[in-house]
């Protein structure tokens, strides 16, 4: 640690270091070098300038979306989904045209690219719609118009990241027993380090589960390696982590990431009896 503090209080080292990357690295295109507290990097806005705090906006970017949708889908939503966002029409659905297909497919991609990097909150909405891009109707339409009617309401909001501590870690992780068409489940998972969620993750379950507690113990395995590799990361920059804790809601999940089956079975049967 004492070695990075010398290097970004001396701007000489600094510029030694990054002439050392140019020879290495900016043989075919020289390195972009942005210096100063606020950069443009793949279409986010990162600002320093707040002590303790680091800022991601991509206004441009998300008003390059709005603009692309169609017009019948502009308006505002003050949410990104609607409450039946997993309700598939297997019935009667009204199948979208080729080029109705296409824009969605193609809208859909950009939102994916936006909700991993400044706008986590459009995560879960976008998750589906990606599983509806092979054949989307008109169910799916009106979906994907509510995200844009919600980037309409949001277009200036920041994402700001800063933390409490960095040292404890905290983790939610939860599932949604057989919510999809194909009966599988739904995965969420994020990560706090005391204030705001640095870190999550909303995704489709790759295989079916027989009850809650099996797809809680799915969300659990999904998440799992991103906790450890937080932990060694942390690690690597000179942050020993004191804990990291996992918080879930199902009682029997827990018993089982705790003790095993058989145990936990144990467990169960004693709290129930006594």
């Amino acid at each position: 640690m004492d070695d990075l503090k010398i290097l970004h209080s001396d701007p000489a080292i600094m510029t030694n270091v990054i002439k050392l990357f140019q020879s290495e690295f900016g043989k075919e295109v020289p390195l972009t070098i942005m210096r100063g507290k606020v950069h443009d990097y793949l279409g986010m806005k990162i600002n320093f300038n707040a002590p303790g705090k680091v800022q991601y906006s991509m206004e441009e970017y998300v008003k390059g979306v709005i603009d692309e949708a169609p017009d019948d889908m502009k308006g505002e939503s003050p949410a990104p989904a609607p409450n039946h966002l997993f309700t598939v029409n297997t019935e009667s659905p009204i199948m979208l045209d080729s080029k109705q297909s296409e824009m969605f497919h193609h809208i859909t991609a950009r939102l994916l690219f936006l909700c991993k990097h400044a706008q986590p909150d459009i995560q879960t909405a976008v998750a589906f719609l990606c599983t509806q891009v092979k054949a989307p109707d008109n169910d799916d339409y009106k979906k994907l118009a509510c995200v844009i009617q919600y980037l309409c309401h949001t277009t200036n909001m920041l994402l700001t990241l800063e933390a409490d501590s960095l040292q404890l870690v905290k983790w939610w992780v939860d599932a949604s027993f057989a919510v999809h068409a194909d009966m599988k489940s739904h995965t969420g998972g994020v990560l706090s380090l005391g204030k705001v969620v640095i870190f999550g993750t909303s995704t489709h379950q790759k295989s079916n589960t027989r009850s809650s507690t099996e797809a809680e113990l799915v969300a659990m395995n999904e998440v799992l390696p991103q906790v450890l590799w937080t932990c060694y990361f942390l690690e690597a920059q000179g942050y020993g982590t004191i804990d990291s804790i996992v918080y879930q809601d199902n009682q029997s999940a827990v018993l089982l990431e705790r003790m095993g089956m058989h145990q936990a079975a144990n467990a169960h049967a004693t709290s129930t009896f006594n």
